[in-house]
């Protein structure tokens, strides 16, 4: 049945298991899921809720003459995994499809600092993004449902998120340029297992996911429970009607903040900083917001920089800081404008970077860190985000020097799963890497060849050849001044 909770139109909690095709189809078709998607990517762990997603949307691919690919990323920290991987390469056998997999070896201890849980997102997204360009995807499905939902708006809830955060998981979403979509947004956990099981259907049980260390675990098992026996038996349902209700005032006031950032920027960029402080608070946070993402990256929009420049903003007088990425903010004749940053690192000069390194080298707004190793790992959150790591092989390099420097006309990088080359200045511009920040990135270099951009992968020939290959990782950190300035 569907569940309603104070509202007639609520359709997000989704308990009876007969009605999931229906419900998968009524999700498809309300938000468009699959409008012009030809060839689909379908996260598949081998969890049961990853299995219902494949299974629930075949028939929506054959009715639409849709190429599915499973995906399975084999993240290696648990005896199981390889089992694991074989299942969901048999499962897409079973179903006639495509199986991409991809096999990383995780520490269990990263050591840029990052939890278990980070590093492993981390990795999933980067397999992610790079099988949706080499499989030429147009969408990417995954398995998060209704409970995930509930979840995730007490977590932000419990960290202090706004309303866009709290909003949580979206039907439809951009990871980057990968179109993500949720088929399964408004389906209990329960539903999905019951399904399942009603069709004989088997699945893979990840112990890690009862572990109440990891903090999603605690609220899944401990803290949802709990307010559920001591408050509201349908309180998952509720958190669910919340989370919808925020996603509609979440898009009206970014359509409102789009419009009032149109009419108040310039085309040279620059904002007025009077008449943004005459728009509501909320719509300035988000007019700036826009304006961050539009001249700088993600990266230098969190919540706490946004505040800052605010705070900055009511004040009289000129003022510069110094964002993320060595972007350099400056308020002069109450106008906001960005500048080019006449720091160190457009300045710096090549450096030759020493395998392992004694000390971190300090090039421009950056420490580069180099360490032997063993096995591949790689940290790529995209071109321009920081931190960024990755493993080269260290038989490729044969005790060869590395340089860091700023790019050079006619850069190019051949990266791994990609035939022949790419432009280090259309890489750049495919990330939508601000202007501003071009010459600020580090490449790594080796006899003047381009081998790893941060963010990015590195080139084929320096890729290391097996999970237990010697490797040299190499990690590039934002300075502490560069940190500080960015603390969010």
């Amino acid at each position: 049945m569907y569940m309603a909770v104070d509202s007639s139109r609520f359709t997000g909690y989704i308990t009876d298991h007969r009605r999931l095709d229906e419900a998968v189809a009524e999700m498809i078709a309300r938000h468009q899921l699959l409008h012009a998607v030809t060839r689909l990517g379908v996260a598949v762990s081998g969890g049961a809720d990853s299995v219902a997603l494949l299974h629930l949307l075949l028939p929506e691919c054959r009715a639409r003459g849709i190429a599915p690919t499973v995906l399975h990323l084999n993240h290696g920290l648990r005896a199981e995994a390889d089992e694991e991987a074989r299942f969901v390469e048999a499962l897409a056998a079973d179903a006639g499809v495509s199986f991409v997999s991809r096999r990383v070896a995780l520490a269990e201890r990263p050591a840029d600092g990052r939890s278990l849980e980070m590093a492993a997102r981390d990795a999933r997204l980067d397999f992610f993004r790079h099988a949706y360009e080499e499989c030429a995807l147009n969408a990417l499905a995954t398995g998060h449902h209704a409970d995930d939902v509930a979840e995730t708006l007490l977590m932000r809830l419990a960290r202090g998120a706004g309303v866009a955060g709290l909003a949580g998981l979206r039907p439809h979403t951009y990871l980057n340029d990968c179109r993500m979509i949720r088929p399964l947004l408004a389906i209990s956990s329960a539903a999905l297992r019951a399904w399942l099981r009603e069709r004989s259907l088997t699945w893979c049980e990840d112990a890690s996911n009862r572990d109440p260390a990891i903090p999603r675990n605690a609220v899944r098992h401990v803290v949802l429970p709990y307010l559920e026996t001591n408050w509201s038996a349908d309180l998952r349902a509720r958190l669910c009607q919340s989370a919808e209700t925020l996603r509609e005032d979440d898009a009206l006031l970014d359509t409102l903040a789009r419009q009032r950032f149109a009419a108040l920027a310039a085309d040279d960029g620059a904002l007025p900083v009077d008449d943004l402080l005459r728009e509501p608070l909320a719509l300035q946070r988000r007019i700036l917001r826009l304006w961050l993402y539009r001249h700088a990256s993600s990266d230098a929009a969190g919540f706490s920089t946004v505040q800052r420049l605010l705070t900055l903003c009511r004040e009289s007088g000129d003022w510069r800081t110094t964002l993320r990425g060595a972007t350099v903010v400056e308020c002069r004749n109450r106008c906001l404008s960005f500048q080019q940053q006449p720091s160190e690192c457009a300045a710096s000069l090549p450096a030759v970077l020493t395998v392992p390194t004694v000390r971190p080298l300090r090039w421009g707004a950056f420490e580069i860190t180099a360490t032997c190793d063993t096995g591949i790992f790689s940290l790529a959150n995209g071109v321009g985000h920081f931190p960024a790591a990755c493993t080269l092989s260290a038989a490729a390099l044969e005790e060869r020097a590395l340089t860091v420097r700023a790019r050079q006309p006619g850069d190019r990088i051949a990266p791994t799963n990609m035939n022949g080359s790419k432009k280090i200045q259309d890489l750049y511009v495919d990330a939508k890497l601000p202007e501003v920040q071009r010459d600020t990135v580090p490449l790594i270099v080796c006899d003047d060849e381009v081998i790893w951009v941060p963010g990015y992968r590195v080139a084929r020939r320096y890729a290391v050849p097996a999970p237990d290959a010697p490797s040299v990782r190499l990690t590039v950190h934002a300075c502490d001044s560069a940190r500080r300035d960015a603390a969010e």
